[in-house]
């Protein structure tokens, strides 16, 4: 007789509920709980709510136009003072849940996020039914059975605060992730060779990754800066918006030395340093590349790495 030993872990669908549920209380990302974007997000849902509820008159307060004098105007301003209501009943919800997100022992997890704004929606939604039953109470306007009104009002809730929560997630995690992506691209993934140099511009974005024995030399020109290197045997230039001084400050700990006002040189590549009258020039020994002077203000230096004093 076969014995057949099958526990729940063989079950195909186990390890997939198991990384779901494992994820659901894992940490929510910080672009969730973060200062700025829980400001960004009650300022957006604001806007949004006082749009919506101007456009489709939700909670049946189409009929308080008109009745009693109430004019658009008037409409406009109550749906204003209602949203600001609302938004500071958000906003303490937003602040409690930053000061308890940031206490070590007090994560907030994706499942207790998703009940967070749950809550708020159900806090919400008995608030406008509580004030549509008031308001059409002192107009003398029939209301519906609370139960419906309330119901109503929840779903009216998930479209005033539910879809502006949506947009504004879906916001932050672009801008995460483009923030990671340019964080990547900065730090040079895949150019980690100690024969390689990296330069970037002003703003500190990566614009050229050249191996050591490729770079020729550094030209300026005004604001900007023309690198010359090699590439299969090709001569090809880079031109990048960046001030000899701070691209002469990221190569300091290289070869790569200001000998002019205008030009830096590699001096792994000098072949021949020569004398004209009271002038001083290095070849580089690589086909048509031009004569790069030496300055007297920075002759000394070059002079002390070209030929070291021993």
């Amino acid at each position: 007789m076969t014995n057949f030993a099958f526990t729940v872990k063989d079950d195909p669908t186990y390890n997939v509920m198991t990384e779901h549920s494992s994820v659901l209380f894992k940490k929510a990302p910080d672009y969730l709980l973060s200062k700025r974007n829980q400001f960004i997000m009650v300022l957006f849902v604001s806007v949004f709510a006082i749009a919506f509820i101007n456009v489709y008159k939700p909670f049946g307060s189409d009929k308080w136009i008109g009745h009693q004098g109430i004019t658009d105007t008037m409409y406009l301003a109550w749906s204003i003072l209602l949203v600001s209501i609302g938004m500071i009943v958000v906003a303490i919800s937003r602040i409690i849940m930053y000061r308890h997100s940031i206490k070590p022992t007090h994560n907030i997890t994706y499942i207790k996020y998703g009940l967070w704004v749950f809550v708020e929606l159900l806090l919400l939604s008995g608030a406008f039914t509580l004030l549509a039953l008031i308001v059409g109470s002192n107009l003398e306007i029939s209301t519906e059975d609370p139960l419906n009104i309330y119901v109503n009002a929840m779903q009216n809730t998930i479209f005033i605060i539910g879809i502006p929560y949506f947009i504004c997630i879906l916001y932050f995690s672009f801008q995460e992730r483009s923030a990671k992506l340019k964080e990547l691209m900065n730090e040079n993934i895949g150019f980690k060779s100690s024969n390689l140099i990296s330069i970037r511009d002003s703003r500190g974005v990566l614009q050229l990754s050249v191996a050591k024995e490729n770079l020729l030399y550094i030209e300026s020109a005004d604001n900007y800066i023309c690198i010359w290197y090699q590439k299969n045997d090709m001569l090809k230039k880079q031109l990048m918006r960046i001030t000899m001084k701070e691209i002469s400050e990221q190569l300091a700990d290289t070869n790569i030395v200001r000998c002019h006002r205008s030009y830096m040189v590699n001096l792994d590549l000098v072949k021949v340093m020569r004398r004209e009258k009271e002038n001083l020039f290095l070849e580089l020994g690589v086909p048509n590349i031009k004569e790069i002077p030496i300055s007297k203000t920075y002759g000394e230096k070059v002079l002390r790495r070209l030929v070291p004093i021993s």
